[in-house]
């Protein structure tokens, strides 16, 4: 039994049942040993969950960079659009762990650790800002506002698709990226 598997175990349960429902023992049975073992890789609840953050905000950051690298070419608008297509692609899929354990984290995080959680997951959010400046900043004659305020209004325009993704449905958020893409994109263009 390894670090990395109750590592994945856990990310599982986080995501499933949240920090507060999962517990070692939880943690324990998933993995198939008992709880008293998880300590010999582990402090903690708490130092499994931070491991766990660490791991999954150095995955997202990969995919991003890999995201963006792969996109350059492309037109503006389809790199933003196939960036939101594609998150919410991977937080429905039945694969992907990390997306799921992302949102639930940042807009639930465990109280004690929110502050660990709020600053840990903003790392994620300044390289997503970054890479998404320099495509806007590429772009900047296709748009008809600066490339800041492009950025921004971006960064708002998916932070209300994500909430209506984890507290409503997918199919208002379809309809709520219909409409809102439509009107964003003719907002930010010449």
């Amino acid at each position: 039994m390894t670090a990395n598997e109750i590592r994945k175990k856990s990310l599982i349960l986080f995501v499933e049942k949240g920090y507060e429902g999962t517990s070692l023992a939880d943690i324990g049975e998933a993995v198939g040993i008992k709880k008293q073992s998880v300590y010999s890789h582990f402090k903690s609840k708490d130092d499994i969950f931070l491991q766990v953050m660490k791991q999954v905000i150095q995955e997202e950051i990969s995919f991003l960079n890999d995201f963006f690298n792969s996109h350059k070419s492309d037109q503006l608008y389809l790199t933003l659009y196939q960036f939101v297509s594609q998150f919410k692609e991977r937080y429905l899929s039945e694969k992907e762990m990390n997306p799921k354990f992302m949102l639930k984290m940042m807009f639930i995080p465990p109280n004690h650790l929110q502050q660990t959680t709020i600053t840990s997951f903003w790392s994620y959010f300044c390289k997503m800002e970054e890479l998404l400046k320099e495509i806007f900043e590429e772009h900047k004659d296709e748009l008809d506002v600066s490339p800041e305020e492009a950025l921004i209004s971006f960064l708002n325009f998916i932070d209300g698709l994500l909430v209506e993704l984890i507290y409503v449905n997918v199919e208002k958020f379809e309809q709520r990226l219909k409409v809102s893409w439509k009107i964003y994109w003719k907002g930010i263009t010449k």
